[in-house]
């Protein structure tokens, strides 16, 4: 009951707020006109609906179309603005909470490629000739910080990962393995030396978190995975690399520096993951300064096998049915 009433608690908070990350493409076309393209996962077809704002000096050209694809709603329209650019405006967005993953705005005008994520926090982009490299490089950490944050089955993987750990030594074996790992494979895919279909990889990263949770469940400290836990989570952090990137195709590299930004993308990704993981440790340590938590441990462990264990299989089962 009490795993029902937490699941229900959950979808009503994937429904309360923009849980996916939103997509706002803007293209230059041929006769001067800005052709939008706004991505919104399905996921959030019953969220608060978000305001873009464009500059005053743009107006909507026609009519605007609406279709479903790939797990979107996709609004598609023009815009005639002044100059027949965006360049040196901002545009802006009003309705974001704290809690959303944010909008994603990709602007392309000739030479000129600018990518921003807005959050709560700065729902804002000036539209510039250039950026420069160390411009560069902290909005890629931000973008890889938050992505690692609001990555829900990459969080519950590595929280399994802290369940499974018998000692620091194995943690850190476990953690460095895992960094290792999804680093070859989000710098191999990004750069398009390798390519897997993401439905099928983010079929496989739900599967893994289903199997980390189990071994939780099971409790036997001589299953192969407890036994070999880091060469486990190198083999799983392969996977989660391909999910990362493909992140990363959707937000767009920058042409001119692209190696700037996929170092930056990825220590994102790892102070991210690196703060999770201490936060949970520290949250860990307070509660053992209590007898009750020492005494209900196993308990809480297992509830929480169970309740994520379970999401991960709704995700996995989702997933396939997406292929």
């Amino acid at each position: 009951m009490r795993i029902f009433w937490l699941l229900l608690l959950y979808s009503y908070i994937l429904q309360a707020h923009q849980t996916g990350l939103s997509y706002l493409q803007l293209t230059q076309k041929p006769n001067g006109e800005i052709a939008v393209v706004y991505k919104k996962p399905l996921e959030d077809s019953q969220a608060k609906d978000i305001s873009i704002n464009f500059p005053p000096s743009c107006h909507r050209s026609g009519s605007k179309n609406i279709l479903i694809k790939n797990g979107f709603i996709i609004e598609e329209f023009s815009l005639i603005c002044k100059n027949n650019s965006l360049k040196g405006s901002r545009i802006w967005i009003d309705g974001l909470a704290s809690s959303d993953k944010g909008m994603l705005i990709y602007y392309k005008e000739n030479s000129i490629v600018e990518s921003s994520l807005l959050r709560v926090s700065r729902p804002l982009m000036h539209i510039k000739d250039t950026r420069s490299s160390l411009q560069i490089f902290i909005e890629y950490i931000e973008l890889g910080f938050f992505h690692i944050l609001s990555g829900y089955d990459h969080l519950l993987f590595l929280f399994a990962l802290l369940l499974l750990v018998t000692n620091y030594k194995i943690l850190f074996y476990s953690i460095t393995a895992f960094t290792i790992s999804h680093s070859i494979t989000l710098g191999l895919s990004a750069l398009h030396l390798i390519a897997v279909p993401i439905p099928f990889v983010e079929a496989m990263i739900a599967l893994s978190i289903v199997i980390l949770y189990r071994e939780v469940i099971q409790g036997n400290s001589q299953s192969l995975s407890r036994k070999h836990l880091p060469w486990i989570v190198l083999f799983f952090g392969l996977l989660h690399g391909l999910g990362f990137a493909s992140v990363l195709m959707q937000i767009g590299l920058p042409q001119h520096d692209i190696p700037t930004a996929l170092l930056s993308f990825n220590i994102g990704i790892e102070l991210g993951q690196l703060l999770f993981v201490l936060s949970i440790l520290l949250l860990t340590w307070l509660l053992k300064l209590t007898t009750p938590f020492l005494n209900k441990k196993v308990q809480i462990e297992y509830t929480l096998s169970y309740i994520f264990g379970t999401l991960s299989s709704l995700w996995f089962i989702e997933r396939v049915l997406g292929f």
